[in-house]
């Protein structure tokens, strides 16, 4: 089989139906009955929570679309392959009348805190032979190593830092990275770990300090925990510590370590296991950034407009930047479209050029932008705003949605505009 890269597609959510007849439920006879069936029995309100939580859908999911006609290259419409509970959420958060008359009233609450999902990213395949190797690989299981391998409990507490299993984490790191417990004879026992060193008597034993989660301290010397730890280890390993123990088993497991022969007893200040195992320290996890709410307002370009003047584009310019990009990113589309039109009108271009044509790679050379990968950020800046505000404005469907881009758009062709501004005003 020749190695081809698949290229996923935008395609409109009205043009995309729910599979009638997905494994994960019985063959129905309208997409009614999927709604109510993928609502009650597949978490879909859940999905779409967090679909309006995070903003946007996963992007790193894409759909796999089937077309509902046979004729190659002439795709109306298609039919859900991969997605289908995506593809359900989407749609009642866009129509929440669809939704299930039990759900509709939430769907309506959450679908007000969003913006409509217009498009997705999909993958076409021509028939449900193409697809159904791809599906096997994602929902099949291991099998061998050729399907999704999830994640353990040793994995997903080390890539989101789970509390939960975050002290049992640590002094296992610190372990295998001291030679104490191998990669394998470690696997599976987290858990069992965490129940033991989640008992306070146990930590103390120990000389554990559990008080700051994301930073595990001893205040034992490196050698009376070292000591200890190995005896834990190799106790974890044997079987000596269970997950089958109680409360009761673990104390009395605890006050035996305690005794272990060879220690000196001393205690001092907290030291991290991070610091004297040689491994740096845990990092937070970032903060994700605030959206942006406004197109950027920049009191240089208003003063260049004043100067023109142009009273049409300084109140243009006010509109742009005063209203929600979140919440009327089409309109703003269509405004920032009309101000390059307007301002480029002014500066000379003829009616039956567009301000695209008009700001040509030799035009913004003559404004002063020589740097050729600049003049190319610019070009494809301009593009965009030509192309998304030209089909927001005449297309009876499709319109854009992108925001952050329209913001950033904006940001970077700031000099353009002043200079543009200049010449107007000659």
């Amino acid at each position: 089989m020749a190695n081809a890269v698949a290229k996923a597609q935008a395609v409109s959510v009205d043009r995309v139906f729910l599979d009638l007849s997905n494994p994960r439920h019985e063959p129905y006879k309208n997409e009614a009955e999927v709604i109510e069936y993928l609502c009650q029995d597949e978490y879909v309100y859940e999905l779409a929570k967090d679909i309006v939580k995070m903003g946007s859908l996963n992007p790193l999911e894409l759909f796999a679309l089937i077309p509902l006609n046979n004729k190659k290259g002439s795709h109306s419409a298609f039919v859900v392959a991969e997605g289908n509970r995506r593809m359900c959420a989407i749609k009642l958060l866009n129509d929440p009348e669809l939704a299930p008359a039990k759900l509709r009233k939430d769907f309506k609450k959450i679908a007000e805190q969003s913006s409509k999902i217009s498009e997705i990213l999909g993958v076409v395949f021509e028939d449900k032979d193409q697809v159904d190797a791809w599906l096997e690989r994602i929902h099949g299981g291991v099998q061998g190593g050729i399907g999704r391998k999830p994640w353990s409990t040793d994995q997903k507490t080390r890539h989101l830092g789970d509390n939960k299993n975050l002290l049992a984490q640590t002094v296992l790191d610190y372990a295998e990275k001291n030679g104490f417990i191998s990669t394998e004879a470690r696997k599976g026992k987290l858990t069992t770990a965490q129940r033991y060193l989640g008992n306070a008597i146990l930590r103390e034993a120990m000389g554990i300090d559990g008080s700051a989660p994301q930073d595990i301290s001893r205040n034992r010397p490196k050698q009376d925990f070292d000591l200890l730890l190995k005896k834990f280890v190799s106790d974890l390993i044997d079987g000596t510590v269970s997950s089958r123990s109680n409360s009761d088993d673990i104390k009395k497991y605890s006050r035996a370590l305690a005794a272990t022969e060879g220690l000196t007893g001393k205690r001092g200040a907290a030291e991290s296991l991070a610091t004297s195992s040689g491994s740096k320290k845990r990092k937070k996890r970032p903060s994700k950034p605030e959206k942006q709410k406004h197109l950027p307002y920049e009191e240089e370009i208003l003063n260049k407009l004043k100067v023109i003047p142009s009273y049409k584009l300084e109140r243009i310019y006010y509109s742009l930047c005063d209203i929600s990009l979140e919440h009327h990113t089409p309109l703003i589309s269509v405004g920032v479209w009309a101000f390059f039109e307007c301002l480029t009108a002014l500066c000379g271009r003829n009616s039956s050029t567009s301000f695209l044509d008009y700001l040509s790679k030799d035009r913004l050379n003559k404004l002063g932008f020589t740097d050729r990968e600049d003049v190319k950020s610019l070009r494809q800046a301009l593009e965009r705003i030509s192309e998304h505000g030209n089909t927001t404005k005449h297309h009876e469907k499709a319109a854009n949605f992108n925001g952050p881009q329209l913001a950033n758009d904006m940001d970077l062709l700031k000099e353009v505009i002043c200079r543009l501004a200049n010449e107007a005003k000659k």
